[in-house]
């Protein structure tokens, strides 16, 4: 990562209301604020730059405020921690409120800044500073943040700077806003700022299980001839992760993984019975069905998990669950999902929960009372066909460590099997919300953690998401943020494809036509041409088996030397999957 250099010697003298919000980002520890320029913070921008230096935190700059707001979610992604955005004015704002839904429903952590137009009337310049102003801007994201407020004097942005870092560092994270005055922003300081000591300004423990419902679940356990262990919301630490294992292995039990959701156990682990998916069908709820007691570890949409669905009845198993997501719940959104029939319940983190579970029961080790799910064959295709299996282990084998590797995220296709996720850092997760084009901004703000962290991060996107999100490239290569990026191109918005199939089955209507409105063709995207336009090192189409390998080397070069490196994979729309593919799951996504 690299920051640009502002002339000169940056000024000490906290003198004026952006100020204060600076120094308090860089008392809080904040590396980096990414942003989009705009006047209605341009105080701040002036703080960053020439008061602290750009620098704790630097400025990662974007094309797009949802880019700003994607990059900060993909960071927290990676590490756990929050990091900073700016959205300019009430403009700004509406552009990034798609990525801080996706990021308030992916749980995670963010400091994000809005700013509006003068409050103080009087100080507004003609017609832009009136169409920028906003009565309550926060209004516009309360439902999708964890916290806002408008502070109205130095004093005031302090105390609200240090009560959203403790909002937004407790569990369960969520981000939170706060709109800065313009006015505020550019008023000189009377008097100097006495700055608190942060020491005293920490976000509360994680909350622990009650004892008396650690003691239901430990009775369930150990009554349990068929354990299941829905892996969820979890912690990022090595440690978590193998306690998490010597859980499973203390029961006995099987897991099953959620797709949307980072990596939180071994995939090739006996226990791990089928690979991570992102919706249920009817096989992996028929093994639900047949467990006795599910311990969900804050797993995404429990209820529709356990609860009947397409004619298949409901998990009669005992249910003990932990989560702290309804902390987060409103009538505005239903992401709080089906509510599920649940026997033991505790108002706690996993990790929280993992740990008092490993406390209370007897040590051990079993063997997993069901084996891994056979997968069904499908037809081999044409040897020389790109498909996601031929670029997930071409890919794999072009790496020295690949256990040193992130994936940030996975298109639709991809063989989790024969790139297993080994540790927390193995696989980020989706987006949160479904949110369109999020898939770039992302995978950056990961690159932007991980290479730092000595590992290095490959992202595979969909054709679709990508070319919605595509400048965000262009942050990666000006901040000199290292990461390859591999396109499943099907030049098809083909997960809407098989929705309109879908439909047209049900009504008895031609299911031929299911690509009209959907297809990215005539004309095809220079998707390699428009990466080496941004100053990446772009590569493509790649449209054979025999392209594959070349392409993939020049890749993984390109990253080994510190590059932003797009390959444009084509393959063929619905045949993602060769003839080792997994569990059938059209139609889900």
């Amino acid at each position: 990562m690299e920051f640009e250099k502002p002339e000169g010697t940056p000024d000490p003298t906290v003198g004026w209301g952006s100020d204060v919000a600076a120094q308090m980002l860089r008392r809080f520890g904040y590396p980096y604020i990414s942003l989009n320029p705009g006047a209605s913070y341009r105080g701040l921008h002036d703080s960053i730059v020439n008061h602290l230096g750009n620098e704790k935190p630097g400025m990662v700059l974007c094309q797009h405020e949802d880019h700003s707001v994607a990059i900060a979610h993909g960071y927290a992604k990676a590490t756990g921690e929050p990091m900073a955005c700016v959205l300019h004015s009430n403009v700004g704002l509406m552009h990034g409120m798609m990525s801080l839904y996706n990021a308030f429903c992916d749980r995670v952590p963010m400091f994000v800044f809005g700013a509006t137009g003068p409050m103080d009337s009087s100080q507004r310049r003609p017609w832009i500073d009136w169409i920028h102003t906003t009565a309550d801007q926060g209004s516009m994201v309360r439902d999708i943040v964890k916290w806002d407020n408008q502070p109205a004097s130095p004093q005031a942005l302090i105390e609200a700077m240090c009560r959203a870092d403790m909002m937004t560092r407790a569990d369960p994270p969520a981000p939170v806003f706060i709109t800065l005055d313009a006015g505020l922003q550019e008023a000189s300081l009377d008097e100097p700022i006495e700055f608190p000591d942060l020491a005293r300004f920490q976000p509360p423990a994680s909350p622990r299980p009650a004892r008396e419902s650690i003691a239901k679940a430990v009775e369930l356990l150990k009554g349990a001839k068929r354990p299941m262990v829905l892996m969820g919301r979890c912690g990022h630490s090595d440690e978590a992760w193998n306690k998490r294992v010597e859980l499973v292995e203390r029961l006995g039990a099987i897991v099953m993984t959620d797709l949307k959701l980072r990596s939180c156990f071994p995939t090739e682990h006996a226990a791990h019975v089928v690979d991570p998916f992102n919706q249920f069908n009817p096989a992996t709820r028929g093994i639900v069905a047949e467990a006795d007691v599910i311990l969900s570890l804050d797993w995404v949409d429990l209820g529709g998990a356990v609860c009947a669905m397409k004619g298949q009845s409901a998990a009669p198993a005992r249910i003990i669950a932990n989560s702290l997501d309804q902390m987060l719940h409103n009538g505005a959104h239903a992401n709080h999902m089906a509510l599920p029939h649940m026997d033991v319940f505790m108002a706690a983190t996993t990790d929280a929960v993992v740990d008092d579970l490993l406390e209370a029961l007897p040590a051990g080790k079993k063997a997993p009372w069901r084996g891994k799910q056979e997968k069904k064959a499908k037809p081999a295709s044409d040897p020389q066909r790109v498909t996601m299996e031929r670029v997930a282990s071409t890919l794999r084998a072009a790496f020295a460590d690949p256990d040193k590797v992130s994936l940030a995220s996975l298109s639709r296709g991809w063989p989790c099997d024969l790139w297993p996720f080994r540790g927390p850092l193995s696989y980020m997760g989706k987006d949160g919300g479904g949110g369109i084009g999020s898939g770039p901004g992302i995978s950056v703000g990961v690159a932007l953690a991980m290479h730092t962290r000595g590992r290095q991060t490959v992202t595979v996107l969909g054709d679709g998401d990508f070319l919605m999100g595509a400048s965000a490239v262009w942050s990666a290569v000006h901040a000199k943020i290292p990461m390859l990026i591999v396109i499943n191109n099907n030049r098809s918005y083909f997960n809407d494809e098989l929705h309109q199939e879908t439909v047209a089955r049900r009504r008895n209507r031609p299911v031929g036509n299911r690509w009209i409105g959907q297809r990215l063709s005539e004309p095809e995207v220079d998707i390699a041409g428009l990466c080496n336009s941004y100053g990446g090192v772009g590569i493509g189409p790649v449209r054979s088996v025999s392209e594959l390998e070349t392409a993939i080397k020049k890749g993984v070069e390109a990253l080994n030397a510190g590059k932003v490196c797009v390959i444009d994979c084509h393959v063929n729309p619905g045949e993602e999957r060769s003839a080792r593919s997994t569990i059938e799951d059209r139609k889900t996504d």
